[in-house]
């Protein structure tokens, strides 16, 4: 059976369990990054239900990914929170990668927000700025649509030039400014990992063009666009990579502390970009 005939019909297992129990259809998808996960605990949740009980579903492994699926009403529009993400580094194949993606869109979302901690590549970053992806290079080595094509999905050739969608994101870049946040667009650069760059390979992101580089986000955003959501990007720098003298070891403890300090940020500029859904 071709791969992506089977994996059509996993995501089809997966979005009818999670069919049976959700309260409401969602409209949009939110995919919790790193040191993210606890800004679901400020929302009113509906209905919440563990990944590892929904079949073909993967339980993520990584520190702070708590493996849930919970459903809230954000500024009138129905969400499904995916509270932690599955990474390729952990060994699994691409599709499992992308595969909550596509049970979002069967669920109904016709609308993706993800967010991740980066590394920040811009000179003109700090730790925990938010930043708005505008675009992507692709390092990863993989494709999430490597393969016979699913056509129920999307064309065999999709082409990437509005994988991120502008309107959204000069909406989120409104908002931001209503908030009074500081915020950037960028470039993220997605790596396999789940080594950190080296600072030769910090100062070539930098010179290709990337102002973040981070382990996640890239495969997510093919298959959704693939499948036709709208996506919104979000990092928070959880470290300053360039120039090199500014560049310290890093651990995970180190990543996750910076990206919670601005959760509350990134929460309140993910709330009011939803509004977006509905116009």
């Amino acid at each position: 059976m071709p791969i992506h005939t089977e994996e059509y019909q996993l995501v089809q297992e997966a979005a009818s369990y999670i069919k049976r129990k959700m309260p409401f259809i969602p409209k949009a998808g939110i995919i919790l990054g790193t040191g993210l996960g606890g800004w679901v605990n400020s929302l009113n949740i509906i209905e919440e239900i563990n990944t590892s009980e929904v079949p073909r579903m993967v339980s993520p492994k990584v520190v702070s990914h708590k493996g849930r699926i919970s459903f809230a009403v954000i500024n009138d529009v129905p969400v499904a929170i995916l509270a932690g993400r599955i990474h390729y580094y952990e060994g699994h194949e691409i599709n499992e990668v992308v595969r909550p993606v596509r049970i979002l869109r069967e669920i109904g979302c016709t609308h993706l927000v993800t967010t991740n901690a980066a590394g920040g590549l811009n000179p003109l970053y700090e730790g925990g700025d938010i930043v708005i992806i505008k675009d992507h290079i692709n390092l990863m080595g993989v494709n999430p649509l490597r393969g016979p094509n699913e056509e129920r999905w999307g064309p065999r050739f999709p082409d990437m030039m509005h994988a991120y969608d502008r309107v959204w994101m000069a909406f989120a870049k409104t908002q931001a400014e209503k908030l009074g946040l500081r915020i950037h667009n960028g470039v993220y650069a997605g790596n396999a990992g789940p080594s950190l760059e080296t600072p030769a390979e910090y100062e070539y992101l930098h010179r290709i063009g990337a102002d973040l580089v981070g382990m996640s986000a890239v495969p997510e955003v093919i298959a959704a666009h693939h499948i036709g959501m709208k996506v919104l990007a979000i990092s928070v720098v959880s470290n300053v990579c360039y120039p090199p003298e500014r560049i310290q070891e890093t651990t995970v403890e180190d990543v996750i502390r910076m990206v919670e300090t601005s959760a509350p940020d990134a929460g309140a500029l993910v709330r009011q970009s939803l509004q977006y859904c509905i116009h």
